[in-house]
């Protein structure tokens, strides 16, 4: 049986892990309501699909993308408001249609609180543009189509990130400022890295 100084050293570190754990869990996409994945069709079609994982309905979801030229630059933003996406349910925004091309830039979730539209999260597409092995911020972040920003990063918890790949920085909405769809706030680190990545074909819950 361990000693009362043992069990007394014991308690607070559990507390620590557990708030640890629970740190964790608020960080992750599932856990904070959102969940946004890609599909893209063989002549340039390109459309986001955002899947609400929280136990509250959105009110909205804002979308914004850029036009690609053919050399992959982007330019000309593209503005799409998905309404009253249901808990379990996604909606799918169409950025590109036949014989274009686009990307995505940011996602930006709102529910109505007491009647107000409430912004919840942001979420900005990104690219790794170079990992450090071994350093603190292992990562550094780039726009996925624009350019303009650059966010460092590092998580030893993360998931592991290759060079190129693309993500999604995740962002708690600031209630109160008005909101660059462009990029992230600059000196603020976001709350989670995720990667952005394709669709699944079984997807469910589908709205439209």
């Amino acid at each position: 049986m361990p000693s009362r100084s043992r069990r007394a050293l014991f308690l607070p570190l559990a507390a620590l892990l557990a708030c640890a754990a629970m740190a964790n869990a608020q960080a992750s996409p599932a856990a904070s309501g959102v969940d946004v994945c890609t599909v893209t069709g063989t002549s340039g079609q390109y459309s986001v699909r955002v899947r609400n994982t929280g136990a509250a309905p959105l009110s909205h979801a804002d979308i914004v993308g850029v036009h690609l030229n053919a050399s992959g630059q982007g330019s000309g933003n593209i503005n799409v408001k998905l309404t009253d996406i249901p808990p379990g349910k996604y909606k799918t925004a169409v950025l590109a249609r036949h014989g274009e091309s686009a990307a995505l830039v940011s996602v930006a979730t709102y529910q109505s609180v007491d009647g107000v539209e409430t912004p919840q999260q942001e979420l900005f597409a990104g690219k790794v543009a170079h990992v450090s092995p071994g350093s603190a911020l292992q990562y550094t972040l780039a726009p996925l189509a624009t350019r303009g920003w650059t966010v460092a990063y590092g998580s030893a918890q993360g998931p592991k990130l290759e060079a190129g790949s693309a993500v999604l920085l995740i962002y708690p909405a600031h209630v109160g400022k008005k909101r660059d769809a462009i990029r992230p706030e600059a000196g603020r680190a976001p709350i989670d890295v995720v990667p952005l990545k394709p669709c699944q074909a079984a997807a469910g819950g589908r709205n439209s």
